[in-house]
């Protein structure tokens, strides 16, 4: 049975679409799968974050995610994508509790209430953040930003 792969995770349709057209323009047959009312109704989540989900088939996600590698720099879409801060990843959830369980309604109920923090979870590595994390530019000696130029 062919199972559906998320290669791409947004915060907002547009983009979502725009790179699923772009893959379907390649021949790959890649579908928009919105997750709204399933963060919103399961797991009690009213401010749905990384529910749009560019997806395709199993047999046609290594060639999928070359593509979007290749396209990184073109797509403007593909910088409005949700990735791992660990892995690079973009197969994330939000938030990190289950769906395919009745389990996971327990933790998002708590979470919903403020009690457990909602976080972002990545499928590929299981490494979780806030939605807020602010990643740090790599430092050189001198705590400067590596890129850091004075001309």
């Amino acid at each position: 049975m062919e199972q559906l792969i998320t290669v791409a995770t947004f915060n907002e349709r547009g983009p979502a679409d725009q790179v699923a057209g772009r893959l379907k323009d390649a021949g790959i047959d890649a579908e928009v799968y919105d997750e709204t009312h399933e963060q919103k109704w399961k797991l009690f989540n009213l401010h749905p974050r990384a529910h749009m989900r560019v997806r395709v088939h199993s047999a046609e996600e290594e060639r999928a995610l070359a593509l979007l590698a290749e396209a990184k720099g073109a797509e403007p879409a593909l910088e409005q994508a949700v990735i791992c801060p660990e892995c690079g990843s973009s197969r994330i959830e939000f938030p990190q509790f289950s769906r395919r369980t009745l389990m996971g309604a327990l933790p998002a109920a708590l979470a919903a209430t403020g009690v457990i923090a909602q976080e972002f979870y990545c499928e590929a590595c299981h490494f979780t953040w806030p939605p807020e994390a602010k990643i740090e530019p790599e430092l050189d000696i001198l705590n400067w930003p590596k890129d850091t130029r004075v001309p």
